[in-house]
């Protein structure tokens, strides 16, 4: 088998992929749009990544049968998105399990300013790419393509997977001082305290599994850059490219099942939207965390 089979055929799986991914996060929208208890600054970073994987998979398609410069640049500024995000969401969950009383956390992060955060994380990430597009050829873009956008990427996984731990460090040391307390003097701030740090749990193993999985799927592209970068000559370089953006896209396209398995409230919006099955009642930990909006 030749390179051009190997393209073609990469082509044809990526596009395939990508087809899947944005059906999938399309729907994984819908149900967030029409579900009540799951519009909340809460699922803020979450809807955010959705956003990305759905905008990565569109413009994978569209870039593969229609290539350019630019719509390249487009398309890869939904990597760093949702590199981004799910380094955003660590951030936000560290902030939750560090203050003890609520309402300091609402008053820090509110709904508008994740807002704020997530359309700026879309600014600059396009911004950036689309610039370097336009710009004229120069050893800075190909040294941006192939050292520094693949360490960047690294590093952010590193910090991300290190706060991570320190967050569930956190909710250990919680959890371990909330049993010890007697049961019938817990105040009302523990009881807060209790609940956010279960939800934070929940969350966040929701999103460790996607960090995992993005970099499963994310890593051979990156390697591929810098290789490419090194050996400029690399034999089948173009094909690796495809076969490593199509294992790429497969992220996307397993990230709505995460949600499915983890994301409370989500599997039972779905059957309510498309099934109409059944109505299960929410579970009361999932109660108090939905009136508190956080």
């Amino acid at each position: 088998m030749n390179a051009s089979d190997i393209i073609t055929g990469a082509r044809y799986a990526l596009t395939g992929i990508a087809a899947v991914a944005t059906v999938e996060n399309l729907l994984v929208l819908v149900v967030f749009a029409c579900t009540s208890r799951l519009r909340m600054k809460y699922y803020g970073f979450l809807i955010n990544l959705t956003l990305a994987d759905l905008f990565y998979a569109v413009m994978a398609i569209a870039f593969t049968w229609g290539g350019s410069e630019i719509l390249f640049s487009i398309f890869i500024s939904g990597y760093f998105v949702g590199v981004w995000t799910i380094l955003a969401e660590g951030i936000n969950r560290y902030l939750a399990v560090s203050f003890v009383d609520t309402a300091r956390y609402d008053v820090l992060v509110t709904r508008n300013r994740l807002v704020a955060v997530c359309v700026l994380i879309w600014v600059v990430s396009v911004a950036i790419h689309v610039l370097l597009a336009i710009l004229p050829d120069s050893d800075f873009e190909s040294n941006f393509d192939g050292v520094i956008k693949p360490v960047t990427v690294f590093v952010f996984w590193l910090i991300t997977a290190v706060l991570y731990i320190v967050v569930f460090r956190k909710i250990k040391g919680y959890t371990t001082r909330l049993e010890s307390s007697p049961s019938l003097e817990t105040s009302c701030i523990e009881e807060q305290v209790s609940t956010r740090v279960r939800q934070t749990r929940r969350l966040l193993v929701t999103f460790t599994l996607i960090l995992i999985t993005s970099f499963i799927c994310w890593m051979p592209l990156s390697v591929m850059n810098m290789v490419a970068h090194i050996h400029r000559d690399l034999e089948y370089q173009n094909a690796v490219f495809w076969l490593t953006g199509t294992v790429y896209c497969v992220a996307p396209m397993i990230n709505p099942w995460i949600y499915w398995m983890l994301v409370p409230g989500f599997r039972e919006g779905s059957r309510q939207m498309f099934c109409r099955c059944f109505n299960r009642e929410v579970p009361a930990g999932d109660e108090t965390v939905l009136e508190t909006g956080m």
